[in-house]
């Protein structure tokens, strides 16, 4: 029986790696604030012949990782579950910590493959460590370690009458960096701009039959559309088409058309736990509306432990007599801790009180949103794109800018140019009417 879980967007956990270590500020930090969910679990669970023994522990009273990891658990549990499901692989560690050898997520992902085929399962795998994500699949010697480990899953559990060439059953397909296998999501956690910046693209970068974003706990807004990479280019990652190159020879930037896909699915929810850090709901709200303008499937998980008031009821309530911490949010993330005002609505100030999840719920503006993407055939890696450039331009990270230019493609066809200067969060990229989906 497959383990049951409260996470609402998938429907079931497998945990083959137990444990893991602190990359950014979405496991908790700096100082006391913030937390991972699984090392809190892992701690409390860590004594002496108990799950986690050894890989979590107890610090001044907080919960943290050891830095030990372990591979192995229940490795074949997903080919016996019969009833297809969403699985979130590994809720309690990361696929792709460097502390695990290739060949370990190699047989993970041959679990996988041959679940999918099998059982009809999808599974779904979250990541911090996109570079390393990227690094593995792109590499042949770990697609020939999982198709031979698929494949022989699949005929040990395939009916020896039933095993002829012509049986779809029987017969997997051979995956590789370039032919990505369906039934597999890959995703990024991004907490911020920084992270969403160092992660998207990698994401972009791996094929896979869904791309999707888990923004939580989302600690600051995140514009989707103007995602910078490490490489200095932006792209917009709601959409597929135009990537922006800095030419550094002529201090211009050039784009690239049909250099990238884009994100299927973005989930976006806030921290919660005993030090949870509070998101304003215009972070939850900005994304709610690059997904409904690109038309990218929109989960909105929680609030987390604070709510802004007119966000929940359980924080009206709780604002209204009183009870409960609560402090003024600003919008850039900065905290104040009132005395004598109240918050300054004209400058995106919220007053967010701490009621707790489940007080706090998971309504945005009133609506809850359970929004799923729908997989499609997975596409093949096609990142050399077709030139195109950009005249009299000036953006830049950031707050980026931009001046009028045009877009041509190498076909002399005008991709939709960029006016007035704006500012990052309102530049846009709209696709040709032909593109439209």
């Amino acid at each position: 029986m497959a383990q049951s879980t409260s996470i609402e967007w998938t429907e079931a956990t497998w945990n083959p790696v137990r444990g893991c270590t602190r990359v950014s500020p979405g496991c908790g930090g700096p100082g006391p604030h913030g937390g991972c969910y699984a090392e809190g679990i892992a701690a409390r669970f860590s004594g002496p012949g108990m799950a986690y023994e050894g890989l979590a522990e107890m610090r001044a009273g907080k919960p943290r990782w050891t830095g030990k990891l372990s591979f192995g658990h229940d490795l074949d549990a997903p080919l016996r579950w019969r009833r297809p499901q969403r699985i979130f692989v590994n809720s309690m560690s990361d696929l792709f910590h460097e502390g695990l050898a290739v060949h370990e997520i190699a047989t993970v992902y041959a679990v996988c493959v041959a679940a999918h085929h099998l059982r009809g399962h999808t599974f779904q795998i979250l990541t911090k460590r996109s570079d390393r994500m990227r690094e593995v699949l792109a590499s042949e010697e770990f697609w020939d370690q999982v198709n031979a480990e698929a494949g022989m899953h699949v005929m040990e559990r395939t009916d020896a009458l039933d095993r002829r060439s012509d049986d779809a059953r029987a017969t997997l397909e051979d995956y590789g960096p370039d032919a990505p296998p369906p039934g597999i999501w890959l995703g990024v956690s991004a907490e911020d701009q920084r992270r969403a910046d160092e992660r998207v693209p990698d994401l972009l970068a791996t094929p896979a039959a869904v791309r999707f974003v888990s923004a939580e706990p989302l600690l600051g807004p995140i514009d989707f559309f103007t995602i910078a990479d490490r490489l200095g280019s932006q792209i917009d990652a709601l959409r597929p088409g135009v990537a922006w190159l800095h030419g550094h020879e002529d201090g211009n930037w050039h784009g690239v058309a049909g250099s990238h896909p884009a994100l299927d699915w973005i989930i976006v929810g806030g921290d919660s736990g005993p030090n949870a850090r509070p998101m304003h709901p215009a972070w939850a709200r900005s994304i709610r509306d690059q997904c409904a303008a690109a038309g990218v499937a929109y989960h909105f998980k929680q609030h987390g432990a604070w709510a802004a008031i007119d966000q929940s009821a359980g924080a009206d309530e709780a604002g209204w007599q009183g009870r409960g911490d609560w402090m003024i949010l600003s919008a850039d993330g900065d905290l104040d801790i009132p005395d004598d005002r109240w918050p300054d609505e004209a400058a995106g100030e919220v007053a967010v009180v701490r009621v707790g999840k489940k007080a706090a719920g998971r309504l945005l503006d009133g609506v809850t949103h359970d929004g799923f993407p729908t997989p499609t055939a997975p596409d093949r890696k096609d990142l050399s794109g077709q030139n195109v450039s950009l005249s009299t331009s000036n953006r830049r990270s950031g707050n980026a800018t931009a001046t009028k230019g045009e877009l041509l493609s190498s076909e002399g066809d005008s991709i939709p140019s960029l006016s007035e200067p704006v500012e990052r969060s309102q530049l846009r990229i709209e696709p040709k009417p032909e593109d439209d989906q």
